[in-house]
């Protein structure tokens, strides 16, 4: 039977917001190429007691979660293959460890469910009233995946907004992060909706966040390729018009001297070069033009949705 904060939610309209730590590091390793759940599933919905993916969350600490704020991620591996697992598992090592260390990034971390390349799945716990550093081990059943928790006073935490697990476990800090990120060409539906649940509406609640900020992203890295192949191709047309001429000077002084050359096929060639080169940028540019358009569409939808 579902709970009555489950019950409660229907009736408000269910609402949704995640929590700005947990939003941030979403956000981040989603430019890495890596697929980060929030929204609950219906099983996680009526789940009894609801637990840190629902926005009416039965198990806070270190004091009771607020309404309608959700805390749960669950950072997917990038495939089924024995090296993405791991990466994947090194990903919960190095959580784990600037928890552990006190790194402030991570300090918002309630609990870690992970599983390592044995398949072994663990819970990796940091309740104590006393010691906020200690950690408890226990088993879990949560396998396959990152599950992180955040504390229930951790909402508007500002210090993961520049947290970055995958790149501190390759030993990159600063600038080193920012180089190493790539951005998905184009994610699945149900991504796009940063969803477990295949139901659930388009841009749910914050997730709405992360897809335009991913979308802009994607239009900027569009929108600079585009410029570097017109630039190229400017370049190609200067060198094709340098070469026609001297062909052409070529032509003349073989001509002077009473010879006689064809050169027809070679400007032929060179021309049709040219003119798959420009529909070439022509199509890169109507394209680039169409993803801006959606971008807008979407920063519409999402200025609409934010005013209900």
């Amino acid at each position: 039977m579902a709970s009555q904060g489950y019950r409660d939610w229907i009736r408000a309209g269910r609402p949704y917001t995640l929590i700005r730590p947990a939003r941030a590091v979403q956000r981040t390793l989603l430019r890495h190429g890596i697929t980060v759940w929030d929204f609950p599933d219906e099983d996680h919905q009526k789940a009894e007691p609801p637990e840190d993916h629902t926005p009416y969350s039965a198990t806070g600490f270190p004091g009771q979660n607020q309404r309608w704020n959700a805390r749960g991620l669950d950072i997917m591996p990038r495939s089924d293959s024995k090296a993405h697992r791991k990466e994947n598992a090194d990903i919960a090592r190095q959580m784990i460890r600037d928890r552990d260390a006190g790194v402030p990034g991570a300090m918002w971390i309630k609990y870690i469910n992970w599983t390592d390349e044995d398949g072994v799945c663990r819970q990796e716990r940091w309740t104590s009233r006393s010691n906020q550093f200690q950690r408890t081990t226990r088993s879990s059943t949560d396998s396959g995946h990152v599950h992180v928790s955040g504390r229930s006073d951790a909402d508007n935490d500002a210090r993961a907004d520049g947290y970055d697990p995958l790149a501190r476990m390759r030993g990159m800090t600063g600038d080193d992060m920012a180089n190493t990120w790539t951005f998905i060409d184009q994610p699945p539906a149900d991504q796009w909706r940063i969803s477990q649940n295949a139901g659930a509406p388009f841009l749910n609640g914050q997730a709405r966040d992360t897809v335009l900020a991913i979308a802009a992203a994607r239009s900027a890295d569009a929108s600079a390729g585009v410029q570097q192949l017109i630039a190229a191709a400017a370049a190609d047309e200067a060198r094709d018009q340098a070469t026609i001429a001297a062909i052409q000077a070529l032509t003349a002084i073989i001509q002077a001297g009473g010879g006689t050359v064809d050169t027809a096929p070679i400007l032929a060639e060179i021309r049709a070069v040219r003119e798959e080169t420009h529909a070439e940028v022509t199509r890169l540019q109507d394209e680039i033009n169409a993803l801006k358009a959606q971008n807008e569409s979407l920063a519409a939808a999402l200025a609409a949705a934010n005013k209900d």
